[in-house]
């Protein structure tokens, strides 16, 4: 069994869009954050996994632009289409506030292609696309389970979110994760047919590993938005992630930006998983 990709086609989100504050909503140590977007079509396409690039303006305090996993897309007739992010509460986002945002950027999630069992994977800030993917995919009749990690109990982003759509939500230190994602594959409760993970890059190789390693079919988000991110948008190169030699390629480097950041977990693993 195989999922499909979604992915944003090269310079059709490279128009920066205006955007509007419209809500914040605490979630613990972050902010969901809703923007009013007025040119609805792109957004319509979007999948957990994908990824905007807020430029940054004249007289920014930084030279670099923010780059934030989309949380959630929803539209209605009323009140158009809005975009889910979410944000540290340090930040300050306050409603009103007008942004342009490009996006939305790369290559996301894609569901089974009919109902099976799932374990989402995610530490910390890679959770952000995980409870949007557990949503969909809840709706779509998939059993969710979730585990994730994180080195302090107040980096866990919005549980009660993540619990309304899981059958199970399992919390574990990062140094326990390894061991919580062999008890969980194992477990016939659970039986995942497909592993979906965003986290840091070692953890991603450690998942792939155990995942592919059972016959399992694993994606991952190979983008680290944890990690300083230069521009989002392919020109840099400070995103670049050596792969192995996957079922799709021959080893080399990946830009995730471009092709990703959702790609087969066979690319993060050398060689033969067993």
């Amino acid at each position: 069994m195989t999922t499909g990709q979604a992915a944003t086609p090269p310079g059709a989100a490279a128009r920066a869009r205006a955007a509007t504050v419209t809500a914040v909503r605490a979630a613990g140590a972050h902010d969901v954050v809703s923007l009013r977007v007025p040119d609805a079509e792109p957004w319509g396409r979007c999948r957990p996994g994908q990824f905007v690039v807020v430029p940054v303006g004249p007289g920014a305090g930084s030279v670099l632009p923010e780059v934030h996993w989309v949380a959630g897309v929803h539209g209605d007739p009323v009140h158009g289409t809005t975009v889910e992010l979410l944000l540290p509460v340090d930040r300050g986002t306050e409603p009103g506030e007008e942004w342009r945002l490009l996006g939305p950027m790369g290559r996301g999630f894609a569901p089974p292609a009919q109902p099976v069992p799932v374990l989402l994977v995610g530490h910390e800030g890679g959770a952000v696309p995980l409870r949007w993917l557990a949503e969909q995919l809840r709706d779509r009749g998939c059993p969710v389970h979730v585990l994730l990690s994180a080195s302090d109990p107040e980096l866990h982003l919005d549980l009660v979110h993540l619990r309304r759509y899981a059958r199970s939500v399992v919390l574990a230190l990062p140094e326990d994760l390894p061991a919580a994602l062999e008890r969980l594959l194992d477990d016939p409760a659970v039986d995942p047919a497909v592993v979906y993970a965003a986290a840091p890059r070692p953890v991603l190789r450690e998942v792939a590993v155990a995942g592919l390693g059972r016959q399992r079919v694993v994606r991952v988000a190979a983008l680290d938005l944890e990690a300083p991110v230069v521009c989002g948008t392919g020109l840099c190169g400070s995103c670049d992630l050596e792969v192995g030699d996957g079922a799709e390629g021959s080893g080399g480097v990946l830009r995730p930006c471009l092709e990703g950041p959702v790609v087969p977990g066979e690319l993060l693993v050398d060689g033969p998983t067993r």
